[in-house]
C-alpha cells in the first residue's frame, strides 16, 4: 500500500517512465500526488508534479520499513 513519503519509480506516464519521486499526497479521487526528483519537460530546477492512479508507479523505498 502507498504511503506519504514512500520513494516511488514512474511507470506511466511515458513521458516520466522510470524516473524518481516521492509520494507527497493522496488525492480525495484516490490518485496520489508525485514529486519527481527530475523534471523531464524542461531544463529547469521547478519541480514537476504529476497526479497519478497507483497503477502508474511502483513503491521502491518505504520510510517505514528502514525502521
Amino acid at each position: 500500500m502507498p504511503r506519504v513519503g514512500n520513494l516511488i519509480r514512474v511507470l506511466h506516464p511515458e513521458y516520466a517512465a522510470g524516473i524518481l519521486g516521492y509520494i507527497q499526497a493522496q488525492e480525495s479521487s484516490g490518485r496520489w500526488l508525485i514529486r519527481l526528483l527530475d523534471n523531464p519537460l524542461e531544463n529547469t530546477n521547478e519541480p514537476l508534479i504529476l497526479s497519478l492512479e497507483e497503477s502508474d508507479f511502483e513503491v521502491i523505498d518505504s520510510p517505514l520499513l528502514d525502521s
